[in-house]
């Protein structure tokens, strides 16, 4: 009877080491918010850091990293989309639970050609911005 109860004991211990706790708001999918790493957001225009952090451990049990990673990330999704962000990007390695992300915005964000070209010789050709319908 004690050899069970241990085993249960054991298992409840697991399955809360192994539990993701925060999930992304709805609007992270709708507004497609994506996790990129800090060589992929170059050409975005950066609006601010967040730190964030979560529970690394449960007493003197260790949550498994790839669940910490996620909340994390989940949490950084959560606060681009109340800043108005479409990605997040890690600025530094997870440490004990905490994470600063940077919240970026690249979708319409100029390319480095946009920003860098002069402009063209004028010709009689008028052209406008694209303008995607609603």
């Amino acid at each position: 009877m004690k050899s069970i109860s241990i085993l249960l004991f054991a298992s409840v211990l697991t399955a809360i080491g192994g539990c993701t706790w925060v999930s992304a708001n709805p609007e992270v999918k709708q507004k497609g918010v994506m996790v990129l790493p800090q060589e992929r957001v170059g050409q975005c225009r950066l609006l601010s850091k967040t730190q964030v952090s979560v529970a690394d451990r449960i007493g003197f049990i260790n949550r498994v990293q790839s669940d910490v990673e996620k909340d994390l990330q989940n949490l950084a999704m959560n606060q681009a989309v109340s800043q108005g962000g479409d990605t997040v990007s890690a600025l530094a390695p997870e440490k004990d639970g905490n994470q600063t992300f940077g919240i970026y915005k690249c979708l319409g964000a100029p390319t480095a050609d946009q920003t860098t070209k002069a402009p063209a010789a004028s010709t009689k050709t008028k052209t406008t911005p694209y303008k995607p319908p609603r």
